[in-house]
């Protein structure tokens, strides 16, 4: 195993893509321990020929036909028209529109690079200072995975054999309770700095707004209430969501042409073929870690150091955040899953409940260096560097992880709503 994690730690320092780094460290395993490559071959096509595993791409592309189709400045409008006169408006619009655009896109790269540019352009067009405006964009994108549908939930209850309609269903009161903690901390920010209060609109504005966003509002509603009614699987879901999103773009808000369509495609299948090697890849490294026995070893080491559920609990934090600081979402879960599952098993932690614990470490990772993908995006939009960008996002940090000492210890959070669905 030493040689295993050697060769990726090197893979990875010279820059290699992380599929890469995780695939090529698996196959020189194989090549040292004289085993068929043949295996590597087996194990990486048996990754991705998985039902589940279809729900990646379509909601790939509906979150990219979203952003394509101007439908991120229509959901901006509605929440400017519910929450832009509270103190420090804009940025309590940017909270609400990312809980309503976390709906529809299921990532937090989708919600940075869409709705983020577009906020971030009018928060400092009314005088906030680039780095809040950067750092509240970054932290209300985090909750894109927590709030259903969820990219990263689907491929954790691929791997962990977990509902992921309990799973989607698991993330709403999370991810509702992060909203919570943000606003308060904008509240904060806004009452310190005395950030601009926006004009108070009317109810007919406000109404005018809902008519405008109203069929891109009734994506969530669809997905959801087609999973719960037990109408669609959450993959027939996903298929659901990229149609409805071609439907209103192109046809009815008429925003999505023939050019923009093709580039829409194409972006989508860059990023499905990315998300699938990384997904092959893990499987083949997951494959040999198994081989190695390191389930079974992780598990003596947790039960000889950790003499409860709670202390598991803050030892598995731990490693998720860590491991988030280093490697993509997708890659923390492959691998990290195989690992730590027996370990959630014998403390008797309920899986769809370290679900939502692994995604929200994971998006804290996204926000924290030297791997954090959100503050490549958000330096990018508020074109500040990488690490003013991280000192803009780091206050943001507190709230998210208050929320997840929450969700971690007080398990009903993510629990209550699944077990009253589903059982």
């Amino acid at each position: 195993m030493t040689l295993l994690f050697l060769t990726l730690a090197g893979l990875m320092l010279v820059g290699a893509p992380i599929f890469v780094a995780i695939g090529g460290a698996a196959v020189i395993y194989l090549i040292a321990y004289g085993i068929p490559p043949l295996i590597a071959i087996q194990q990486m096509v048996s990754g991705i020929d998985s039902f589940p595993i279809l729900a990646v791409p379509f909601f790939v592309l509906a979150g990219n036909l979203m952003n394509a189709g101007a439908i991120t400045d229509r959901l901006f409008g509605f929440a400017h028209s519910l929450c832009g006169h509270w103190k420090g408006g804009l940025a309590h619009v940017n909270v609400i529109g990312s809980v309503i655009f976390s709906g529809m896109s299921g990532t937090a790269v989708a919600d940075a690079s869409g709705l983020g540019q577009v906020e971030v352009k009018a928060m400092r067009d009314r005088g906030y200072d680039t780095e809040f405006s950067v750092g509240i964009s970054a932290a209300s994108a985090t909750m894109g995975p927590v709030i259903p549908p969820s990219l990263p939930m689907v491929v954790y209850g691929f791997s962990a054999q977990v509902s992921v309609g309990q799973l989607f269903v698991a993330g709403i009161v999370p991810g509702l309770l992060m909203a919570a903690s943000l606003h308060l901390m904008v509240a904060w920010y806004a009452r310190r700095r005395g950030y601009p209060v926006e004009p108070r609109a009317s109810w007919h504005e406000r109404w005018q707004a809902l008519i405008k966003s109203g069929p891109a509002l009734l994506m969530p509603v669809i997905l959801m209430g087609g999973i719960i009614l037990g109408i669609v699987t959450p993959t027939e879901a996903a298929a659901v969501a990229s149609g409805y999103a071609l439907l209103i773009s192109a046809l009815l808000y008429r925003t999505l042409d023939l050019t923009n369509f093709l580039r829409v495609l194409r972006e989508s299948f860059e990023t499905t073929a990315t998300v699938m090697l990384m997904v092959a890849a893990s499987t083949l490294f997951g494959w040999v870690l198994v081989r190695e026995n390191a389930a079974q070893q992780f598990s003596e080491f947790m039960l000889t150091y950790a003499s409860s559920p709670e202390a598991a609990l803050v030892a598995l934090n731990l490693l998720l955040l860590v491991a988030g600081m280093f490697l993509e979402t997708i890659a923390v879960i492959l691998i990290a899953v195989p690992i730590v599952m027996p370990v959630v098993t014998q403390f008797g932690i309920d899986p769809v409940q370290f679900g939502i614990i692994m995604v929200l470490n994971l998006m804290i990772g996204l926000m924290t260096p030297p791997v954090g993908l959100l503050l490549f995006v958000m330096s990018k939009i508020g074109g500040i560097d990488f690490w003013s960008t991280f000192r803009a996002c780091a206050p943001f940090l507190v709230p998210l992880g208050a929320v997840l000492l929450i969700v971690t210890f007080v398990p009903w959070v993510s629990l209550a709503l699944p077990r009253l669905i589903f059982q």
